[in-house]
């Protein structure tokens, strides 16, 4: 004989499950579609508790940029980071203060120019193509730059100093570049990412 459980309570009321997380009880539904969900996939909204779905579907009224304006992001991004981090690791290569003190301002510019180049829609994902544009472009400019060059040629010719301060002199150079994509990215991200 086997036994197969019940959906019933004790009380005889019958158990509710979430319709994400099959095996969790509970008793709340989403006040739009009627689902039931647990706390994990309940969301407060100023209207009452509605599910992940059911929020998800409303923001994407609020998105409406196209691929094609992500392309544009990207683009724009990348030529107008390239020529300015290529200029600042050319002048402050060596200067973190200046990099520190030009990156925000920096950030802010491309980023404002790309919600312009875009027409102001509202992309989910635009913040992440614009910062991706910045850093590839930021990349391929501190990998250019001549005390990068310098050092990589140094390094391959097996000249001069020890490898070790080779290294550590590489390392510091590639400082600089690293802390002004983090800077110019992140205000790029502020700039452009919408509330979730």
């Amino acid at each position: 004989m086997t036994f197969a459980p019940s959906n019933l309570t004790a009380s005889g009321e019958e158990k509710t499950f979430c319709a994400v997380h099959t095996n969790v009880e509970t008793g709340l539904k989403c006040n739009k579609c009627g689902r039931y969900m647990c706390v994990k996939c309940a969301v407060k909204t100023p209207v009452g508790y509605r599910c992940r779905d059911c929020v998800y579907q409303q923001q994407s009224a609020f998105f409406t940029a196209s691929s094609r304006d992500y392309i544009v992001a990207l683009l724009v991004s990348l030529a107008l980071n390239f020529p300015i981090a290529y200029i600042l690791m050319r002048i402050g290569g060596g200067s973190l203060f200046l990099v520190i003190i030009a990156s925000i301002p920096i950030g802010g510019f491309i980023g404002e120019v790309v919600n312009r180049a875009v027409g102001k829609r509202r992309g989910r994902y635009t913040y992440l193509v614009a910062a991706a544009g910045i850093i590839i472009s930021g990349i391929i400019a501190a990998l250019l730059s001549p005390q990068v060059q310098l050092y990589f040629s140094v390094l391959s010719s097996n000249r001069g100093p020890d490898s070790g301060e080779i290294l550590q002199a590489i390392l510091f150079q590639l400082l600089v570049p690293v802390i002004y994509l983090v800077l110019c990215a992140g205000t790029v991200i502020a700039r452009l990412r919408y509330g979730r």
